[in-house]
């Protein structure tokens, strides 16, 4: 069953005549257009995807006969071409993104139609953007071969003296030359003490011997992103550092030996959170184990506390723990992995990730 037809059969479960899809990712999933502006209405009669002059051609190429396309003018919105081509006309009950539609666009849907109630739906799409078909998996797969290949070619450059801004200017350099249409997100260079910062983005800090340096980042190819994570250290690492990378290096290997589907997303998070817990980092340990990937680098499935729906066969998600220490520094271990019946794939085990592949010699 293809896409369109699994949302209609999530319409008919909701009790929903139409959807008016807003979210760009949704619409993608659904119509494959990859602009930056359209919208798309789905009903069991009609599937009709809306976008403005800009993005004719290219939504004739990418939506082609999924959907009928309409252009907005100067003197034309989404909402007037709605209203002619009478696609709301005996609708009672229409379905909107609870967390993607704007309040002007839910108002004048409101004022234009005032027969139908406009249904609000968080996250329409969850289930069947967490389900990854064979092609999504091999996007994926290629994403992160390119971000793989360009780590291991640009690692010679990971030496005292050079700039976290450098170091990741070169790997996003390497990656486009692969075949990266761009980074999912800002690569995250982050050294010494600045590798507490879960999120500390490349600075104009000098990367110095005797510090550890996080680098986290993903490519993009047909519009999906993978997501990894490796924790280095120049030098020779004292005791310390060992032991807490080797905590979350086992927090993690736990987690993706027992990652099945079926498991929920706490379940698999559980696993390695009491691992760092139990060698006593439980409150440097704050963020979720992970994520889905897709169309966007964080996708459904989530893998943390608060998720308690089991995760679906072929979900492709991060696995991620990590130990942060203010003032010190930090570990993280990130991991593509395709959840399978009875297990688990690594799609990005060809950048190792042991303590001895992550400590560089400095001469």
């Amino acid at each position: 069953m293809d896409r369109i037809n699994q949302f209609l059969q999530f319409l008919e479960d909701k009790k929903l005549e139409a959807f008016l899809l807003t979210n760009r990712t949704d619409v993608r999933c659904l119509s494959g257009f990859s602009g930056s502006a359209g919208v798309l209405w789905i009903s069991e009669n009609r599937n009709v995807f809306i976008t403005d002059f800009r993005y004719k051609t290219q939504a004739e190429q990418e939506v082609g006969e999924k959907a009928e396309i309409f252009i907005t003018d100067s003197n034309k919105t989404y909402i007037d071409i709605i209203k002619d081509e009478k696609l709301a006309e005996n609708k009672f009950y229409v379905g909107f993104d609870a967390r993607n539609t704007s309040y002007d666009l839910y108002r004048r849907l409101s004022v234009e139609f005032p027969d139908i109630n406009l249904i609000p739906i968080r996250s329409p799409l969850e289930e069947i953007r967490a389900r990854k078909d064979e092609s999504e998996i091999e996007n994926i797969r290629q994403a992160a071969k390119i971000a793989m290949e360009a780590l291991a070619e640009t690692l010679p450059l990971l030496r005292p003296g050079i700039v976290e801004k450098e170091f990741a200017a070169e790997l996003e350099y390497r990656m486009r030359k692969k075949g990266s249409e761009k980074s999912p997100f800002d690569i995250i260079v982050a050294s010494g003490w600045r590798a507490a910062l879960p999120h500390g983005i490349a600075s104009d800090k000098t990367i110095e011997a005797g510090e550890m340096i996080t680098i986290d980042y993903g490519a993009t190819y047909a519009g999906y992103a993978s997501d990894i994570t490796r924790t280095f250290f120049l030098g020779n690492p004292d005791e310390k550092f060992r032991s807490i990378y080797q905590t979350v290096f086992d927090a993690q290997q736990a987690a993706i030996d027992a990652a099945k589907a079926g498991m929920t997303g706490k379940e698999i998070d559980d696993i390695a959170r009491k691992i760092i817990s139990d060698a006593g980092f439980g409150e440097n340990f704050g963020h979720g184990l992970g994520h889905g990937l897709g169309l966007v680098v964080h996708d459904f499935p989530a893998i943390n506390q608060r998720n308690e729906k089991p995760v679906s066969e072929n979900a492709v998600i991060t696995i991620e723990p990590g130990i942060y220490i203010e003032g010190w520094g930090g570990v993280r271990i990130e991991d593509d992995i395709i959840v399978g019946k009875d297990g688990a794939t690594v799609i990005t085990d060809e950048l190792p990730s042991e303590l001895r592949d992550i400590v560089i010699p400095v001469s």
